[in-house]
């Protein structure tokens, strides 16, 4: 094999595939390395993959010999990131010796033959569903902060995206919290699925969706592929029955209040500062015409600080943990936040954009 690509190309296909590739040791040896091949229209792919999840990129290329290797993914970006702007060369020597060079730079490493390298499912374009990418990365960046990092509560390590009747649902829970996103589908979607896709997968999808134009996704029985442009992410989908988060999401409200989302956001901060791990919770007072949130810490001190909000309904003071607070608030893009309350000892809710809901449950004041 023998090749041209640009340096800036090489280096974001490089780093795609290597975000996947597995650092692990006690792993089969050729999961740290990204396949480069040559494909037959001018254009060269690079696969990463750690059997869980994989990702195939495709761009072009000059081909001088067709071929393919698979090299060192850490040692290839490392190399490429340090080398002069312009064209970079690889070509593939005897025994799998790998040789780059750029300019005056020369350089010469180890790589292993295709051989052994895991094959990527081939993709049945027929059951492929096409999506806004700006509607699935919101409702991805809007639920992912509370996916579960428990392993021993396996089916929680992810997102549900549930299709039906017409809608697409977003849900991820942690036990503690709950995020959750419905939107209409306009297209017309006729096909229904339920997939749990992993917290790796959900992280690097979001990391190649933009904010324009349309995504593909094939489900299949135990796998789901995202194709975005040229590239694609091929994840495993967690098996097993997702909690009924429909019986968690309250469905009466005594209180509500509307306020600020960034003043919200710093107040709770502050008053974080002011916790610990005996006193983990801020302490929220909904009042006419405004919330107080405090903390108090035995060892340490007290914060207290004041928001304009409007408060209907009765007064109610409750705690919460300030971090999941932090996450939402942090990630909604909205002016004005809206909070509804029922009881000290029930799950609060906050309501962002339409089809935004996020339950948190109340801690003990001490």
């Amino acid at each position: 094999m023998e090749i041209l690509v640009p340096k800036n190309n090489l280096l974001k296909g490089l780093s795609l595939a290597g975000n996947v590739t597995s650092n692990k040791t006690n792993t089969l040896p050729i999961l740290s390395n990204i396949l480069i091949e040559t494909l037959n229209d001018g254009k060269i792919r690079l696969v990463g993959t750690d059997l869980e999840v994989g990702i195939s990129t495709i761009f072009n290329a000059t081909i001088i010999k067709e071929g393919s290797i698979t090299i060192p993914a850490k040692k290839i970006q490392e190399i490429v990131r340090e080398l002069p702007e312009g064209d970079v060369e690889i070509s593939v020597a005897k025994n799998n010796a790998i040789n780059i060079r750029a300019g005056k730079s020369f350089f010469k490493i180890m790589g292993l033959s295709k051989e052994d390298y895991p094959k990527l499912p081939e993709i049945d374009e027929k059951n492929a569903i096409e999506f806004e990418q700006a509607m699935i990365k919101e409702s991805l960046s809007l639920t992912c902060f509370a996916i579960s990092h428990d392993e021993t509560r396996y089916v929680l390590n992810g997102v549900l995206v549930s299709v039906k009747a017409g809608k697409i649902k977003f849900v991820a829970t942690d036990g503690r919290r709950l995020a959750y996103m419905d939107k209409e589908l306009k297209n017309g979607v006729k096909q229904e699925f339920d997939m749990i896709i992993p917290t790796k997968a959900v992280h690097e999808l979001l990391k190649i969706l933009s904010w324009e134009g349309n995504m593909k996704i094939i489900p299949s029985k135990n796998q789901v592929i995202f194709q975005v442009e040229d590239t694609q992410i091929i994840s495993r989908v967690i098996e097993g029955n997702f909690p009924n988060y429909e019986q968690v999401i309250p469905k009466g409200e005594k209180t509500t209040s509307s306020a600020n989302r960034e003043e919200f956001l710093q107040a709770v901060r502050r008053t974080a500062l002011l916790t610990s791990a005996d006193s983990p919770a801020v302490k929220l007072d909904f009042v006419k015409g405004k919330i107080l949130i405090s903390s108090r810490s035995p060892n340490l001190g007290e914060a207290k600080e004041e928001l304009a909000a409007d408060v209907k309904g009765d007064d109610i003071a409750i705690g919460f943990n300030p971090h999941y607070l932090i996450d939402v608030l942090k990630n909604l893009d909205v002016d004005e936040v809206l909070f509804s309350l029922t009881d000290p000892d029930k799950p609060g809710l906050v309501k962002g954009k339409d089809g935004y809901l996020y339950v948190i449950m109340p801690m003990q004041l001490n």
